[in-house]
């Protein structure tokens, strides 16, 4: 019965952990680039190229 016991309250305090939001340094190798994808929009200069064979001239986009 207390092991049982014993395994049920390790299981609850490990979920318990798990459910906590991850730390914003992950570490040596943790890259910040990929991290901000929610960023505000902002426009861009997209230079002259061609679309379906048609010439589209120079111009901004949001991205």
């Amino acid at each position: 019965m207390k092991k049982i016991l014993f395994v049920l309250a390790a299981c609850v305090i490990s979920s318990a952990a798990l459910a906590q939001p991850m730390s914003p340094n992950r570490g040596p190798g943790y890259d910040r680039s990929h991290a901000g994808q929610n960023h505000r929009k902002h426009k861009v200069w997209v230079p002259a190229h061609r679309e379906h064979g048609r010439r589209v001239p120079g111009h901004y986009v949001w991205r």
